[in-house]
């Protein structure tokens, strides 16, 4: 029978030996060390002993066979360049195709091959990521398939499929080389796999929460959630009072597993860097919080002064001023006198009302300032989240006139609609929700006609008004929408992982590639994950903001009359807590 044409995976710092090898036969030939002796018994009762402990149960299934013993090998290092190797044992029915070197990283390292950078992965799907994980599998198989010493040719070999669990036995060869190794070393005294090491954990992830008979919860409860939602939803404040309790119970629920996990999988260092990621950003969100709090408790009469001043100037008396200038014909445009006036002294006495009202309240405004600088405690980001709600708060006089003119505007655009279906003979079909051709009589062809004078007329002055507090409602989302990106860059920035990809670039793959020299093995090496990678979920957060704070559709809201709003806060936020589908991944 002819020897089967395999490619093998060979450890880089495996040179010089002769011994018996031992690791993987499927779905790649992988030896993941070499016993310097000469009976297949002794080495075939270590290697047993060796898959049999807790330490290799706790990855037993990210695998589909066992580590068996290969056979009698042999290496040796020409020149420092290549590295011959050949099976001595014909009883394996094995022939080195091709020889494909790689590195046994240590789990100390938390160094491993990677097809692909899932190590921050906090969004809720990637689309892209099976196929980026398929195109780098099957650039790596053809690079196995092709003879590179024959020039114009590439045979397929049969049974050459590198795929995660190639990966997989690559980056725990090293773990199996020390635990065969421990049984070498310890060989006289009984060994007992149950001891010393935690329970097997599937791919090495935290045991799942035990399951408790559920609680009806009664009326108060359902009360008090409804009414937390309610504020998640208009407050920032609570928001980030929700998003800082979902960081603390994940730090609790990991801290004992990142710090007692042994198994040192990818599924584990994953797990690793996403909780040092959040222990980071909460540190660095406290201590620029603290910091730029007590700035504001130690200025709080000063900025106290400049809100009064600006409160009093810009939004009150510059409102009022501008209001007036309106009704007084400005720039020649001649409004109609009776609604303009009705604008202008129903506004204004609505402006009046709450300067009167926040008069009163100024001399609170140092205790405010002094309030949010304390927030600082919290992090930086529950500063933002104050600022943002005092921002809604102080100006809500400006929403309640914009939302006024902007119901009476988008009435009077519905109601140039309805006249235009009617002067073309159609009419809205509100059962079927289309327009249907109609034939209307003369009578009301008049009525029409008498409505569409009366809003010719009413509607320059309707818009005037209009631009003014949308105007002035723009601005306000401009300044919201600044509150929500420093929210969400001080949420989710990867500062550990930018870090680490800085200090130690293989920590952080970004997939695999096999380098080919003219002369030796192929040699299997592990690329850094690039920047755009690491930064991929901003990219996400950023196509969110800009679609909602898009120019022109914040244009085509005000052209319709529809109400302008900040962008949902749940909408740039992601869990940190995994969800059922997650876990059962």
């Amino acid at each position: 029978m002819n020897p089967m044409s395999a490619v093998v995976l060979w450890p880089a710092d495996l040179t010089d030996l002769e011994g018996i090898c031992y690791g993987w036969k499927q779905p790649l030939v992988c030896v993941a060390g070499v016993i310097a002796t000469t009976d297949s018994a002794e080495a075939e009762r270590m290697v047993t002993l060796a898959s049999l402990r807790s330490e290799w149960s706790a990855v037993r299934q990210m695998f589909s066979s066992d580590p068996v013993v290969l056979g009698h090998c042999r290496s040796r290092s020409s020149e420092g360049r290549s590295l011959e190797f050949s099976f001595l044992d014909d009883s394996q029915n094995l022939e080195v195709g091709q020889l494909l070197v790689y590195r046994r990283h240590k789990r100390s390292s938390m160094r491993f091959y990677s097809f692909n950078f899932s190590e921050l992965d906090i969004l809720p799907s990637q689309e892209s990521e099976g196929s980026d994980t398929r195109n780098v599998v099957a650039l790596a198989n053809e690079s196995l398939a092709a003879d590179f010493t024959r020039l114009g040719s590439s045979p397929k070999r049969k049974g050459a499929v590198f795929d995660a669990e190639v990966l997989s036995q690559a980056n725990l060869a090293h773990l199996l080389a020390a635990i065969v190794e421990k049984e070498a070393t310890s060989s006289d005294a009984p060994s007992n796999p149950s001891a010393g090491a935690p329970e097997p954990t599937g791919r090495g992830e935290s045991p799942p929460p035990s399951r408790t008979t559920p609680i009806t919860p009664s009326s108060s409860a359902n009360i008090i959630a409804t009414i937390y939602g309610a504020s998640r939803r208009f407050s920032s404040t609570m928001e980030q009072c929700d998003i800082r309790y979902e960081q603390g119970l994940y730090v609790s629920r990991e801290v004992s597993y990142v710090y007692k996990d042994k198994a040192r999988t990818v599924h584990s260092i994953s797990k690793y860097i996403k909780f040092h990621n959040c222990v980071w950003l909460v540190l660095n969100d406290v201590i620029i919080g603290v910091a730029f709090g007590s700035f504001l408790c130690e200025n709080k009469q000063f900025f106290a002064q400049w809100l009064h001043y600006g409160l009093q100037t810009y939004l009150i008396d510059g409102m009022r001023e501008a209001l007036l200038w309106l009704n007084s014909w400005p720039a020649g445009l001649k409004l109609n006198t009776e609604l303009s006036q009705f604008y202008c002294h129903s506004l204004v006495g609505l402006v009046s009302v709450w300067g009167w009202l926040l008069e009163h309240a100024a001399p609170c405004f140092p205790a405010l300032v002094w309030l949010i600088g304390v927030g600082g405690c919290c992090g930086m980001t529950m500063i933002v989240s104050l600022l943002s709600d005092s921002l809604g708060l102080l100006m809500a006089h400006l929403y309640v006139c914009y939302y006024l003119s902007a119901t009476v505007f988008s009435h009077q655009l519905g109601l140039a609609g309805s006249l235009w279906n009617l002067f073309r003979g159609k009419r809205y079909n509100v059962l079927r929700n289309r327009i249907d051709s109609w034939d209307y009589d003369m009578d009301q062809l008049l009525l029409g006609t008498i409505l569409f004078t009366l809003l010719a007329f009413l509607l320059p002055t309707v818009l005037t008004y209009y631009a003014l507090f949308a105007t002035a409602r723009l601005s306000v989302i401009i300044v919201h929408a600044m509150f929500d990106t420093i929210t969400a860059l001080l949420n989710h920035f990867p500062l550990f992982a930018l870090l680490l990809r800085l200090k130690d670039p293989l920590r952080l793959p970004g997939g695999v590639f096999i380098q080919r020299s003219k002369t030796g093995p192929l040699l299997l090496s592990s690329q850094p994950a690039p920047l755009s990678s690491i930064f991929r979920h901003y990219a996400h957060l950023a196509r969110r903001l800009i679609t909602h704070y898009h120019p022109l559709r914040m244009l085509r809201q005000l052209a319709s009359g529809r109400l302008l709003s900040p962008i949902s806060r749940e909408a740039i936020r992601y869990s940190m807590v995994p969800t059922e589908d997650v876990l059962k991944r």
